[in-house]
């Protein structure tokens, strides 16, 4: 099988673009619209089917409809805030500046978000927003934007290629030369040459036991390849649980329950039928910020106060049938057709689970990386949400932050040629490549289990120095025996065996990552909660960047956020001076 893999095809464009989500589209098209007609977007997925589909609850910005006195400035201070100050002020403000115009784009490209009766488009309230201010379509705001995105790929005949998984990034003197990829639905290997690449294949939530990913998504495919290639990952600890996946049945155990859902009112209740979230938040209550009630769910569960299969109840039963179809629909059937549960009559049952990572590829404001001409976007990077990402942020990001890297990345290729590539490096990852294939006595699919709980044990939703230290050793012990797994299978196409080995191969260093820089971060800040170190730290207010040292493994370093300063530090006095009561006391 290894001679055959050194046989390849070669497929030349101006920009590649990994990753088929709202991010990826949206780069694409902002490069098209800027000039650059070469441009290919290939994906894991089928088309349409990217992780954004799962984004239910809605997308944010400061547009007033409802509440007049909201501004991208009331927004942005709530972003900060909430990241616990240690995203950079400059993209949180870039992020809520653009954000008006990102969704009037998309309204005029066709967008049906839900609207009043006078015609204003409906915004409703998410944890930790001062104002009404996230525009949805029903639950499905995710799938509403990916069908307007693709519809405008299409018709700017952008190219697209689906079941195309990449294997490694290609250098040549500092610039990016290409990517190394299977096409699995012609079962061949392909040498993308390229004069920039995006990577926008979304975060790393899979390496959790417990995730709102579906199986083949969130694997960190984008954080590993910049890491490969010696490009720092920065915050990688923080990891963002969200308050409420569904917790039974067994297969769709951490499935998302959007936070809309308490959004249109639905309460918190434990097993003996307590509104806990008075205890812990009794200004916000159920809509706090996601760590918060993340954290008071799962310490209601821990002190015995969890229903049958181990969870709490989310109570949506106050509100009329046909709101909650209205508002709700997909909520009311994925619990009709997977629990039994009439959510307009019956409380659902949910638990935290593993949702959104904050931490990725370090980039600068216009996405660029340390590698000329390789950027990234979307929940790829890091430093934009900080310590906790406000819900509807997400789905705003990947069109802001899209249409900034697709613009820059356009500029970048009409002022440079095709980096040559280094044919060392080539057969040296073709080589890797072949290498997987074999006999082998070890299961590789119980070592990725094995991966996936001690992450969830260990470097979860409450941590301390010595489990994580332990939960080090056990990531340590599984990458030796994965070191002996083998692909018995040589067919390329359609080889799902081949795609789950070389993903849980690349969680090993993500792993690390995290864990290494939860250790190293001794305080409680957002998403990250050491118990061993309950209190913030002024003097942690600091990013944390991965490198990949000469053996692999991961080192360490420390930079230093920038400050907040002018228009934005005095809106976040502002807010600063309503007390908000949140206690674990």
């Amino acid at each position: 099988m290894g001679t055959k893999l050194l046989e390849y095809s070669t497929t030349c464009t101006d920009i590649l673009i990994i990753g088929s989500g709202a991010a990826g589209l949206r780069t694409a098209i902002a490069a098209h619209d800027s000039g650059v007609k070469d441009v290919v977007v290939i994906g894991k997925c089928k088309r349409g089917d990217a992780h954004t589909v799962l984004a239910t609850g809605g997308i944010n910005a400061a547009l007033g409809t409802m509440d007049p006195k909201d501004s991208y400035l009331v927004h942005a201070a709530d972003t900060a805030k909430e990241g616990w100050f240690i995203a950079d002020p400059k993209a949180v403000l870039a992020l809520c500046r653009n954000g008006p115009n990102a969704v009037n784009e998309l309204v005029r490209w066709g967008a049906r978000f839900h609207r009043e009766k006078d015609g204003r488009l409906t915004q409703r309230f998410f944890g930790a927003h001062t104002y009404r201010r996230t525009c949805f379509f029903g639950d499905q705001t995710g799938k509403e934007m990916m069908r307007v995105l693709i519809r405008q790929v299409r018709k700017r005949k952008i190219r697209f290629l689906g079941d195309v998984f990449v294997v490694s990034l290609l250098t040549c003197k500092g610039a990016i030369s290409g990517a190394l990829a299977i096409d699995f639905g012609r079962g061949r290997v392909v040498l993308f040459r390229s004069k920039s690449v995006v990577l926008a294949a979304g975060g790393y939530t899979k390496i959790y036991s417990r995730s709102s990913s579906r199986g083949f998504e969130n694997h960190g495919d984008g954080a590993a390849l910049a890491f490969e290639i010696g490009v720092p990952l920065v915050d990688m600890e923080m990891v963002q649980f969200h308050p409420t996946g569904m917790i039974y049945p067994k297969s769709m155990v951490g499935s998302l329950v959007t936070e809309a859902v308490r959004g249109e009112g639905g309460i918190l209740l434990n097993s003996k039928l307590e509104r806990f979230m008075k205890r812990y938040d009794p200004v916000n209550m159920e809509l706090g910020p996601r760590d918060f009630v993340a954290r008071s769910i799962y310490t209601e569960i821990m002190e015995g106060r969890a229903t049958k299969h181990g969870g709490v109840w989310l109570d949506i039963t106050m509100l009329p049938k046909s709101r909650i179809l209205d508002r709700l629909p997909k909520m009311y059937e994925k619990f009709k057709k997977y629990d039994n549960v009439d959510i307009s009559r019956e409380r659902m049952e949910v638990a935290p689970t593993a949702h959104y990572t904050m931490g990725g590829v370090d980039v600068d404001l216009k996405g660029r990386t340390r590698i000329k001409g390789l950027y990234a976007a979307g929940e790829t990077v890091g430093q934009i949400h900080g310590a906790n990402r406000l819900g509807g942020n997400s789905l705003l990001e990947t069109v802001v932050f899209g249409k900034i890297v697709g613009e820059d990345a356009a500029r970048f290729v009409k002022t440079h040629r095709l980096a040559q590539v280094d044919h060392i490096e080539l057969e040296r990852r073709l080589g890797q490549l072949g290498s997987i294939f074999g006999k082998s006595k070890v299961d590789g699919e119980r070592i990725r289990q094995g991966i996936q709980s001690a992450m969830w044990t260990y470097a979860g939703i409450a941590r301390d120095g010595a489990r994580l230290s332990a939960g080090l050793r056990e990531i340590g012990a599984l990458r030796r025996r994965f070191d002996r797994v083998r692909v018995g299978r040589a067919a390329l196409k359609e080889n799902l065996e081949l795609k789950t080995t070389i993903e849980t191969r690349r969680m090993f260093a993500l792993c690390e990552a995290v864990m290494k820089s939860a250790i190293a971060r001794r305080e409680s800040r957002g998403a990250h909660y050491r118990t061993d170190y309950p209190k913030t730290k002024e003097s942690l207010r600091l990013n944390i960047l991965s490198h990949r040292t000469a053996g692999g493994g991961v080192g360490l370093s420390t930079r230093k956020v920038p400050k907040v300063s002018g228009p934005l530090k005095r809106e976040i006095e502002k807010l600063e001076e309503t007390p908000v009561r949140r206690s674990f006391e």
